[in-house]
């Protein structure tokens, strides 16, 4: 067998496979009430987590629309001011990618490829040491996943490092106890994420079974050790208690193509609204998404308890929308 024979079975079996990993990982689909058990391992502490960048990030939303995502991505990001406002010569960035199925990127079931390039060959030109394109995937078969969805070919020519993670096979972590933590006390989050010096949150908008709609916050799942315990307890809540610890500097939101249902894994009905939205505040980025999906953000609770929490505002027209083409 070929190698192209290979990917080919690979990702027909891996399309029916998705489905089985979402039941034995979602077990509760967040209707749990108890908290989540404390977590053991090596102590961290959310301290040790890098920082946004503040007071030279503008507050705002921009609103790319376009057929490019790749251009859609440099015209938004000039419009914001430039990657320069997040300093990041000399550092090493992390992307938090939605790279969890493997779908292709027609099935909107992760972040388009050619956005995650573009954001790395970016970065690295605003000087960043390294750009590293992250995530802890819903399958066991991380190369295959990785060609199937064109994350892998895509980040890797346009100069990043991957660490992309196993369903069952996370690597290392540290727990973190959870300031104020009710349904989430503490968190194992995996090592990727202290390493870093710049987090850059990029998911894919979809439908989400359990949560309504996977979005900025809900991408963060994807740095924590164990994915399947949040969804044992008040999702809602352990999504929007995760963003108190883990504070992205910048959410690129990838709504060129969307999932209307049977998300997150597909396959489902996709949506075009050829967007990009770019902000520093993942509610304000959420809540403006949900108008792509006919929803309220107050359908989504997630996003009322991260204003409750100090995460962002729902109120995304009081900080300022721009809209440019790209």
């Amino acid at each position: 067998m070929d190698r192209r024979e290979f990917l080919e079975k690979f990702g027909k079996a891996a399309l029916g496979l998705s489905g089985i990993y979402l039941v034995a990982l979602l077990p509760g689909c967040g209707g749990g009430e108890q908290p989540c058990p404390v977590e053991e391992g090596p102590e961290g502490s959310p301290e040790e987590i890098p920082a946004p960048v503040e007071g030279k990030a503008p507050s705002g939303l921009v609103v790319v629309r376009g057929k490019d995502p790749a251009a859609m991505l440099r015209a938004g990001l000039r419009e914001w001011g430039g990657l320069e406002r997040l300093e990041p010569a000399g550092k090493r960035v992390l992307l938090k990618v939605n790279a969890a199925f493997a779908r292709p990127p027609e099935d909107a079931a992760t972040t388009d490829p050619r956005l995650v390039a573009e954001a790395v060959r970016l970065f690295l030109e605003a000087g960043a040491s390294e750009v590293v394109v992250y995530d802890h995937i819903l399958q066991d078969l991380v190369e295959p996943t990785l060609e199937r969805n064109g994350i892998g070919p895509a980040a890797r020519r346009a100069g990043a490092a991957l660490a992309v993670y196993a369903v069952r096979k996370p690597g290392p972590s540290r727990v973190v106890q959870v300031p104020g933590g009710h349904a989430l006390p503490s968190v194992g989050i995996l090592e990727e994420i202290f390493q870093a010096q710049i987090i850059v949150n990029m998911p894919k908008a979809k439908h989400h079974s359990g949560a309504g709609l996977t979005m900025a916050m809900k991408n963060l799942i994807g740095c924590t050790q164990n994915m399947g315990r949040m969804h044992d307890v008040d999702l809602h809540r352990a999504i929007a208690e995760l963003n108190t610890v883990i504070r992205p500097s910048l959410v690129l939101m990838d709504a060129t193509s969307i999932l209307l249902d049977n998300g997150p894994g597909g396959p489902g009905t996709v949506g075009r609204p050829e967007r990009v939205i770019i902000g520093t505040d993942p509610v304000a980025v959420d809540a403006y998404t949900c108008g792509f999906f006919g929803r309220s953000p107050s359908e989504i609770r997630y996003l009322a308890y991260g204003e409750e929490l100090g995460v962002g505002t729902v109120d995304f027209g009081s900080l300022g929308v721009r809209e440019v083409e790209g």
